[in-house]
């Protein structure tokens, strides 16, 4: 099993025909945690809930850690998280910004439970 990485910094195109399975895995990622909850309009619940930001910074990693396991359990479950950890602040060039690296595997699941 390969483990894969995505830091959830900047912006990316959407490509609508992905190389490989690992491509895909890591755009459907990237959106799921940049999209804001209630931006989609025919699942309000889809997304990452900002309110989180707000809380001092140990507060905010562990909201932002719970949600980002929930948010891949619910909506890509062919994802399994390893690890998750944020870029030092001080690494940062905006300064301060609370930014996830997520460390993970790809794991198979039933094609008859998965819509995706």
């Amino acid at each position: 099993m390969s483990q894969y990485n995505l830091t959830l910094s900047g912006t990316r195109q959407i490509d609508f025909a992905p190389a490989n399975k690992e491509d895909e895995l890591r755009q459907n990622l990237f959106t799921l945690l940049t999209s804001w909850r209630g931006s989609a309009v025919l699942n309000r619940q889809f997304g990452f809930d900002p309110s989180a930001l707000d809380e001092p910074t140990e507060v905010a990693k562990a909201l932002i850690t719970s949600q980002i396991y929930e948010l891949v359990g619910e909506y890509e479950p062919r994802i399994l998280i390893q690890e998750i950890k944020f870029v030092n602040p001080q690494d940062d060039s905006d300064n301060g910004r609370l930014i996830p690296v997520i460390y993970f595997d790809e794991q198979e699941v039933n094609t008859d439970d998965y819509t995706g």
